[in-house]
């Protein structure tokens, strides 16, 4: 998968009828659908020009939303849930363990630019607890053997659509 287009952002801005009110929803299409996960300086200007807004409104937007990134992530980006069901129901086992596996802490890329975790609030799986959320998907009911088996997978390219 490579960079978005021009003519692939602004569709992304034309499905959501060039209306500034859906700008929040229009720039995490935009990052989700980035190879990168992130928001450039020339994605921020063409969304302002569409929008019809200044660029220190999208800036605004781009840093009050944590969702919403302004430099270049890790290919997959792992969100480990910190609400407390998650948090006594092995919530730190998975984040101390990826530190351990991935060899970084928390909010850094691994070298090779792969892989990438970070806590978030809470992302409404607690039956599966504990979980990883990477994009839209969630990996549930998770165990070691199970999280350095998705790390694997995913180095392997088993999971082409994330």
């Amino acid at each position: 998968m490579s960079s978005l287009s021009l003519a692939e952002k602004e569709a992304i801005i034309l499905e959501s009828d060039s209306d500034p009110q859906r700008i929040l929803n229009i720039l995490i299409s935009i990052q989700f659908a980035s190879e990168e996960g992130y928001i450039d300086e020339e994605t921020a200007r063409l969304v302002a020009d569409r929008l019809h807004l200044s660029e220190a409104r999208v800036y605004e937007i781009l840093s009050f939303y944590s969702i919403l990134k302004t430099e270049p992530q890790a290919k997959y980006v792992l969100k480990i849930c910190d609400s407390t069901p998650c948090h006594y129901t092995g919530g730190t086992m998975v984040s101390t363990l990826l530190e351990t596996v991935l060899g970084v802490p928390a909010d850094q890329p691994t070298e090779d630019g792969l892989f990438m975790f970070h806590s978030i609030p809470c992302i409404g799986a607690c039956d599966q607890s504990p979980v990883i959320k990477i994009k839209d998907t969630v990996f549930g009911n998770l165990t070691e053997e199970k999280i350095c088996q998705l790390l694997e997978d995913l180095q392997n390219g088993r999971y082409q659509d994330l």
